[in-house]
């Protein structure tokens, strides 16, 4: 599950859909500013995706969790932190779907959210940039993490 909070961009909510097709991801979870179908500029990028990837919208990411975590689900963050570790050196528990939170273009995940993640998991950059495009990112985890898990 990817778990989008405030991912704004309409053009990066339709990616996100085409991604979890692409990597059999089981849905998303838009939350607080994350735009949802319908939506024009969704579908355009989504190529369709947005009509049978599963989705829900939640106001609050915490309640999203909460629902996750309620279904077993461990709650993995995908941002760089003091206490975050390089996503290559992480071993998901394999009794425990993962849910993997994503946060906005500029912004990334909000502080009560980090207190609330089971992990959190970083992309290590070997550039002068710290940062990558959300989808980008969520891309690159998705696919290492899913390679781990089979």
């Amino acid at each position: 599950m990817i778990v989008a909070q405030d991912v704004s961009d309409p053009l990066n909510i339709g990616a996100l859909f085409r991604l979890a097709d692409a990597l059999g991801v089981a849905g998303l979870y838009l939350c607080g500013q994350s735009p949802r179908p319908p939506h024009k500029r969704i579908s355009k990028t989504a190529r369709s995706t947005d009509q049978f990837v599963p989705f829900e919208y939640h106001t609050s990411t915490l309640a999203a969790i909460e629902k996750l975590r309620a279904e077993n689900y461990r709650i993995i963050g995908l941002e760089i932190t003091d206490t975050s570790e390089p996503i290559d050196r992480f071993t998901p528990d394999a009794e425990h779907p993962l849910a993997l939170v994503i946060g906005a273009e500029s912004q990334g995940l909000h502080p009560d959210t980090l207190a609330v993640l089971d992990a959190a998991v970083h992309i290590p950059m070997y550039g002068r940039n710290t940062s990558m495009n959300v989808i980008q990112a969520c891309g690159i985890a998705i696919y290492a993490l899913s390679r781990k898990l089979l």
